[in-house]
């Protein structure tokens, strides 16, 4: 490939890199960073999926580490695609919250407990369920004392009523009062006048049906439009609701606040939602869009003493805000002292006065369960309604009574549960662990998708590095160690009101770390396969399986290395070729080179090259060794004394003698895979090579076999015996380099136990 071709195939290269970011940021700021940009999210999006194989490639192409590059692109593009999954697949997140509330939040507010006089329930509520709301209750046992009758006659609703009359306490009343009942209607009319904090919910219908089978539902509408909320902006809300349905009208008038109760179910899944707002396209007169508060939210605007028309700004999509809470204070007793204590009207006052109330799109906010059943202090309905006098409601100040079905059985009752992260709840718990998240101002807050996309992308890249760089066993442990460490982290920040994604995230790490194994056996076997093609011709079969271990010892793009070069040449080569035939030429050589080969391998050399009747070979590469100049002279007096025996074969066998020179020398060479694109030798080079090929040739000029430079000498003088045969100067040395003849070995055993497997520490 010329270098104009090599320079064509970067610039692609880099360009599909700079596509695959640019989608990136494509993406990020069409989902997160800008409102309404979903072509742009839609466009980043086909990018990055689009370029991810090209991108890979080109990173291998210009990375010198294709397991630690290929093992982070594989992380990004993973977690990137499980983000943008789970992002739309919300269920695995959705139950891990439900465990979190099992888990952490306890279950029930009664506990049942044995005594003599046999099975008692105690009522033991979580600590942050509030004292102040409490549910009037149409239970089992208030069908029973009205022997069975179904729907209740009114005047308990009434007689219930009429106890609120003065009284800081407000009613929530969770009835609906849909149909005209002459003679029971006027009773509820009645008792509700001039009784400001009772307050009475209705029905939004998701259909016309009601519309033309309620003669006065105008009528209705116009009364109810007196709570319709003016302070909205919109710019994301959806409309899931379309038709209000009010009390009838005498009663609508008469109450001192209305909202719809609805709850918006999810197929299949636990209710956590409160919608505090609702959108109703087309509603008003006009077919204008009208927004309307919910009963939770008009029960918080009389608890706070503030005006829901006038009080509230809502944003939907972002928030629902109670504004101009007057400074109060309130005397309530402490439950663990006994002793009068006084609070704000605010759980957690602020200069401005106001409540910020997260909501989605719908309008709902998240209900911070602090427990499942039974969290609030219950009363059945018809004890109150027939035996309460107001004497006994001054006993409680500021407190929220909501009077609902509350787990009624009994023949034609009407049901009302909603499945949560408990069970099956009453739909009034729900309504009371709304108001409870809000009065205790513990909203559950969400990081955002940015922060998600980041956690993604970072906690895979952090695996991606230990599977890349380490062996498997420790991106397991690290895997263990992730997943463990983030499900503390999750759950304490769950305690602190924080949402982080759970599972999904933890998923996402099992597929990077799985995916990561997988491409590291299918490269691993790639590299497994080039270095013993490589290198099982040329070294010892424990270099190589050390090499197996750690592929990194291999410097495929060159490396400088301390090393040990070895020369050997046969005399009178031209001489032997006269002598011979061809065919017996190319037989002994092979004998020869077999020989001396089987020493160099068996003593950790690596074979670099024949040349002719020539072997160029070295220590200390691949695999580094630490003595690699003794290994070296080591070999060179075994092929000495092993060619004598060679000598005498041949001799008995009538073929010519031959013998041999040998150039040693150590220092410094670039080594590693040197050649073109087609064709790449694992090789040395550099003066060091040089100088001991000079040396062997010096062998002649001597009369000796084996001769060796200073450098190294230096580092074999005790183990070997040598005598200094000159000072010579080398081309291309500033100085004269000192060369010795190696005589033979102190310890002539080192040539068996150097033979010995290879255990270095690299």
């Amino acid at each position: 490939m010329s270098e104009k071709e090599k320079a064509q195939l970067n610039v692609f290269h880099w360009l599909v890199i700079a596509v695959s970011i640019l989608g990136f940021l494509f993406y990020v700021v069409g989902s997160f960073l800008i409102q309404e940009r979903f072509l742009l999210y839609l466009v980043g999006f086909f990018l990055v999926a689009a370029s991810c194989y090209f991108s890979y490639k080109a990173l291998e192409k210009i990375s010198k580490n294709k397991q630690l590059i290929g093992g982070f692109w594989i992380a990004l593009v993973i977690s990137f695609f499980s983000f943008h999954f789970f992002s739309i697949i919300q269920a695995p997140d959705e139950s891990s919250i439900h465990f979190l509330f099992r888990t952490f939040k306890g279950q029930s507010g009664k506990s049942t407990q044995a005594n003599k006089d046999g099975i008692i329930e105690q009522f033991s509520p979580p600590k942050k369920a509030r004292r102040d709301i409490k549910i009037i209750g149409i239970k089992t046992e208030t069908i029973d004392k009205v022997q069975g009758q179904w729907p209740l006659h009114w005047k308990y609703y009434a007689q219930t009523i009429d106890l609120f009359q003065n009284s800081s306490n407000i009613l929530f009343i969770d009835v609906f009062f849909l149909d005209p009942k002459p003679g029971q209607m006027e009773l509820v009319e009645n008792a509700a006048k001039g009784k400001p904090n009772v307050i009475v919910d209705y029905p939004i219908e998701t259909s016309y049906g009601s519309k033309e089978t309620i003669p006065d539902l105008s009528e209705r509408q116009n009364i109810l439009r007196k709570y319709k909320l003016k302070n909205v902006v919109d710019t994301e809300g959806a409309a899931w609701l379309l038709l209000a349905i009010p009390p009838v009208p005498s009663i609508a008038r008469a109450v001192g606040g209305l909202g719809f109760a609805n709850i918006r179910k999810e197929y299949g899944r636990p209710n956590r939602k409160m919608p505090l707002v609702t959108k109703l396209e087309k509603h008003g007169p006009n077919e204008e869009t009208e927004y309307y508060p919910n009963i939770d939210l008009v029960a918080l605007c009389k608890y706070y003493e503030v005006d829901v028309v006038e009080d509230t700004e809502v944003v939907m999509g972002r928030y629902v805000k109670i504004k101009n809470i007057p400074k109060k204070m309130i005397t309530e007793i402490d439950l663990t002292t006994g002793n009068q204590i006084q609070r704000d009207l605010m759980a957690k006052p602020n200069m401005e006065r106001e409540i910020v109330i997260p909501i989605n799109e719908y309008g709902e906010m998240e209900i911070n369960f602090e427990g499942g059943l039974y969290c609030f202090q219950d009363e059945e309905l018809v004890e109150v309604a027939e035996e309460w006098t107001s004497e006994v409601l001054e006993n409680y100040q500021k407190n929220i009574f909501l009077l609902a079905m509350y787990y009624a059985t009994g023949s034609g009752t009407a049901e009302d549960t909603h499945l949560s992260p408990y069970g099956n709840m009453s739909g009034i718990e729900h309504h009371a662990h709304a108001l409870n998240t809000v009065l205790n101002q513990n909203f559950l807050h969400h990081t955002t998708p940015f922060v998600n996309l980041m956690l993604f992308l970072v906690s895979g890249l952090a695996i991606a590095h230990f599977q890349s760089r380490y062996q498997v066993y420790v991106g397991f442990i690290a895997l263990l160690v992730s997943v463990l460490g983030y499900f503390g982290i999750a759950s304490y920040l769950f305690l602190q009101d924080w949402i982080v994604p759970l599972p999904s995230l933890l998923i996402n790490l099992a597929l990077v770390f799985v995916a990561i194994t997988g491409y590291k056996i299918l490269t691993e076997e790639e590299n497994v396969k080039y270095i013993r093609n490589t290198f099982s011709k040329f070294v010892s079969q424990d270099v190589v399986n050390e090499l197996l271990k750690d592929p990194n010892k291999i410097a495929l793009g060159g490396a400088r290395r301390e090393i040990t070069v070895f020369f050997s040449d046969v005399r009178g080569f031209t001489t032997l070729s006269e002598a011979l035939t061809p065919e017996e030429l190319v037989q002994l050589l092979n004998e020869y080179l077999s020989v001396m080969t089987d020493i160099i391998i068996e003593l950790k050399g690596t074979i670099d090259k024949y040349m002719g009747d020539a072997i160029m070979a070295f220590w200390g590469a691949p695999v580094p060794l630490e003595e690699h100049a003794y290994y070296a002279c080591v070999a060179s007096v075994k092929q000495v004394l092993k060619l004598k025996e060679l000598q005498e074969n041949w001799k008995q066998r009538n073929l010519p003698s031959i013998d041999i020179g040998i150039g040693l020398n150590t220092g410094p060479a670039v080594v590693g895979n040197m050649g073109s694109s087609h064709r790449m030798d694992y090789t040395c080079m550099g003066d060091t090579v040089n100088l001991g090929s000079r040396l062997e040739g010096s062998n002649k000029m001597y009369g000796t076999k084996i001769i060796m430079s200073e450098y190294t000498y230096e580092r074999v003088k005790d183990k070997v015996y040598a005598r200094e045969l000159d000072l010579v100067q080398v081309k291309g040395k500033t100085h004269p380099v000192r060369i010795y003849e190696l005589l033979g070995l102190v310890n002539d055993e080192d040539m068996i136990k150097l033979i010995r497997p290879l255990s270095l520490a690299t």
